[in-house]
């Protein structure tokens, strides 16, 4: 499960990534990354965990993934089946992404053929191509 300092919620982050960020595909997924130093605000319960405070820098806001798996990819069950395959890929990089990442990762039709190994594999380099690992 990918935690909730993690979670992107914030129309405005999806949009900074999808629009204004760089975007590479691969076989099952689309990665699109957005640096940015001024995320939209964090809830008041996720203030704790999701910020590091340090004298030099006094808030690094923690990278936020989101997540975009659309009908085109099957019905309802093949859609949550895919969305929690992703989930558990972004949880997984997710401590390795740079601070203030806004990481999208939309998913493609094919993405219901892949088991959770080959969908973490394709973040992974979609990720590194974009240096966002």
């Amino acid at each position: 499960m990918l935690p909730a300092r993690y979670r992107m919620s914030s129309s405005r982050d999806f949009a900074a990534a999808i629009k204004g960020g760089r975007r590479v595909g691969r076989r099952s997924i689309v990665v699109h990354v957005a640096t940015t130093t001024n995320p939209s605000p964090v809830p008041a319960s996720e203030e704790g965990p999701g910020l590091v405070v340090s004298v030099d820098d006094p808030v690094t806001p923690a990278p936020r993934v989101g997540l975009v798996v659309s009908k085109a990819v099957g019905n309802a069950v093949i859609r949550h089946t895919v969305a929690r395959r992703l989930r558990a890929a972004a949880a997984a990089v997710a401590g390795e992404l740079d601070d203030g990442a806004l990481v999208v990762i939309r998913a493609l039709r094919s993405a219901a053929d892949d088991d959770a190994n080959e969908l973490t594999t394709q973040l992974r380099s979609g990720l590194t191509k974009l240096g966002a690992l």
